[in-house]
């Protein structure tokens, strides 16, 4: 019997306690794709090929993984292979083949769940979504209203990338259009890296429901005469240390479309 508590525990147990509340489950899924997993395989890999070992029930295949080793260990009951991946690496596997995912199963903890398929589907269409690209141009720039729970996840998504980002700010900006928006500048990127953080941002607004306003992301060059604005008046973000910030919970109200409403854990 597994003991120690993990964070999906925590977390499932939270959303579990929230009847219909999708941003719970959304912060599940969220500490889902980032965590390191074990999947469970039939055999050792041979090839380059990884067999998962799946169970059948009349609805799905599902592939097993566990959020520790010894978790696994404690299922298996004893030593088996398996191929240690991130959610976000397995999830692809898993929508190409059509499977669904088992997390934990028979081990009497609170994150034991089963995602059918379609909720694998569901969870990497999410994953695969790409910001828009915008071409309007940008005619001020004044202080952020941000929420600190978007930061805090900002910072916490982008930390494993702080070596490649020197600066960065939020600020608020108004469009030629008139269109306004929150806007999170990132100086002297290299640009190679430039689509992996616009969807890192874009997965941010996505797993916390912020529907406030909208975040864009652009890509500024140390020398930019704009940036002198925004240091005056944004907020920096530091991925480098944890954000300290007595706030009030942030209950935003959304109108979900349905397509994005997180299947129900089971």
């Amino acid at each position: 019997m597994t003991e120690n508590i993990t964070k999906l525990d925590e977390l499932k147990e939270l959303a579990d306690g929230t009847d219909n509340d999708d941003k719970s489950r959304f912060l599940f899924y969220e500490a889902l794709l980032d965590t390191e997993l074990y999947l469970l395989l039939e055999k050792e890999i041979e090839g380059g090929i990884a067999c998962p070992n799946l169970i059948e029930t009349p609805e799905d295949k599902y592939a097993l993984v566990f959020d520790t080793i010894s978790r696994l260990v404690d299922f298996t009951g004893n030593s088996s292979p398996y191929l240690a991946l991130t959610g976000r690496m397995v999830l692809p596997m898993l929508k190409e083949q059509k499977l669904g995912l088992g997390l934990n199963l028979s081990l009497a903890v609170s994150s034991e769940i089963l995602l059918s398929s379609n909720d694998v589907d569901w969870l990497q269409n999410i994953v695969e979504q790409s910001p828009k690209r915008l071409s309007d141009k940008i005619t001020k720039f004044s202080k952020p209203s941000i929420p600190f729970v978007v930061r805090n996840s900002l910072n916490n998504k982008l930390s494993y990338l702080s070596k490649f980002v020197p600066e960065a700010w939020i600020a608020e900006v108004i469009y030629k259009s008139g269109y306004k928006s929150q806007l999170i500048v990132f100086v002297d990127i290299n640009q190679k890296m430039h689509a992996v953080i616009a969807k890192a941002v874009n997965e941010v607004v996505n797993f916390t429901l912020y529907d406030e306003k909208p975040i864009d992301v652009i890509f500024m060059n140390v020398d930019s005469p704009n940036l002198k604005k925004i240091r005056k008046i944004g907020i920096s973000l530091n991925f480098e240390k944890d954000l300290e910030e007595k706030s009030a919970s942030f209950e935003p109200a959304i109108d979900l479309k349905e397509n994005l409403k997180p299947p129900r854990l089971k």
